[in-house]
């Protein structure tokens, strides 16, 4: 019940959040936004989670998951209202990147909380359930902001608000407080030598997964001339897939255990990005960004287990863990859409190569792991 609990909250505010996608664009651009101006809007999130991810999960160490979830979801309600406040491009850069810094409470303490109510016969089935919770809210959102958006363009955002305020008040009613260990007088924690590795093997992933989102529509587009509704419907249904195998992630990790199954998902990654340059056609490209997303959803629940195994400042732990995700979603679009004015091949060649140095280093610090 606890992980349901959990669960529905970040489904909730990952639809929230995800609601504005295909809105804030057409938002800003009439407001005479410039191109850069939209860029902006949609990095500042980003890098104000990266700022301070890390704080929030230390805090939620200290004062409970609970409060961490509670602060996030309401934060991110509040922001999200208002938005359409004032029309102002720089005005929108600025609550984007407070709504990033307040929101960044919810991810590392409820994942945090996931790892604490766990065992080491569940970590792998629970966090499955929530990473597939995440994933099936990031779906859900655009299509609930496309079609709020036919009655209004500020709607979307009154929906965002009001799916943020919902899961705020789920969880001061369904999830209770549990502290982790906080240290008295250090700025931040030293993570172990074992959760760095996972740290960076995020990160790495997370420039590959942002590289791919980044330039796939230009890629479809430029290559089989197609628009945005076979784009659409190709990332709606590898999200959906991909939240099916993170539901499902425990009975293969429990098959092959945690090392295989991150080890698998990094070489696949690694051919799979070798491939799409050269696919022949769009439904062989979407199968290969299917099963791209599906070796995703099975390494992810994988690492957020070993992230939260034999550790009690799962809040810091976590908060790092969204800190590096956070710094390659920065990073990503740009490298990607840099490589791509140079030719349409390099973004994927250089997410091969990505891939297959994450693999190295997995290798490389392998007995850190086995026999997990």
């Amino acid at each position: 019940m606890e992980v349901l609990s959990v669960s529905v909250v970040v489904f909730t505010i990952m639809a929230g959040f995800s609601i504005l996608f295909p809105i804030l664009p057409f938002w800003a651009s009439n407001l005479g936004a410039s191109p850069f101006e939209i860029g902006l809007m949609f990095s500042a999130y980003p890098l104000a989670q990266f700022l301070s991810s890390r704080f929030w999960g230390r805090l939620s160490d200290k004062f409970g998951y609970k409060v961490g979830i509670a602060i996030g979801s309401l934060g991110f309600s509040i922001t999200s209202l208002l938005i359409p406040l004032h029309p102002s491009p720089i005005y929108i850069i600025a609550i984007r990147f407070l709504g990033g810094l307040i929101s960044s409470a919810a991810l590392p303490s409820s994942s945090a909380y996931i790892g604490a109510i766990s065992s080491e016969r569940t970590y792998a089935k629970n966090f499955g359930i929530y990473g597939a919770s995440l994933g099936l809210g990031i779906v859900v959102g655009p299509f609930i902001g496309g079609i709020a958006s036919k009655f209004s363009l500020s709607l979307p955002f009154l929906f965002s608000g009001l799916l943020g305020f919902l899961a705020f008040l789920f969880t001061l009613s369904f999830v209770r407080n549990i502290k982790g260990r906080f240290q008295e007088g250090t700025i931040r924690a030293k993570l172990p030598k074992d959760k760095t590795i996972l740290v960076i093997l995020s990160f790495l992933g997370m420039l590959v997964m942002v590289n791919f989102e980044a330039i796939l529509a230009l890629f479809i587009k430029d290559r089989f001339a197609l628009g945005s509704v076979e784009v659409g419907y190709l990332l709606g249904i590898s999200g959906l897939v991909g939240a099916v195998f993170q539901a499902s992630a425990s009975r293969v990790i429990n098959l092959l255990g945690y090392w295989r199954v991150i080890a698998i998902s990094l070489f696949g990654s690694a051919l799979i990005s070798l491939i799409v340059p050269f696919s022949p056609n769009f439904p062989f490209l979407s199968l290969l960004v299917v099963i791209l997303v599906s070796l995703s959803g099975l390494s992810q629940p994988a690492i957020l287990s070993l992230l939260s195994r034999g550790v009690e400042n799962r809040g810091e732990v976590m908060g790092a863990y969204q800190s590096a995700t956070s710094f390659g979603r920065i990073i990503g679009p740009a490298m990607a859409g840099f490589l791509y004015s140079f030719n349409f091949k390099f973004p994927f060649l250089f997410a091969s190569f990505v891939s297959l140095l994450s693999l190295l280093l997995w290798f490389k610090f392998k007995n850190l792991y086995t026999p997990v």
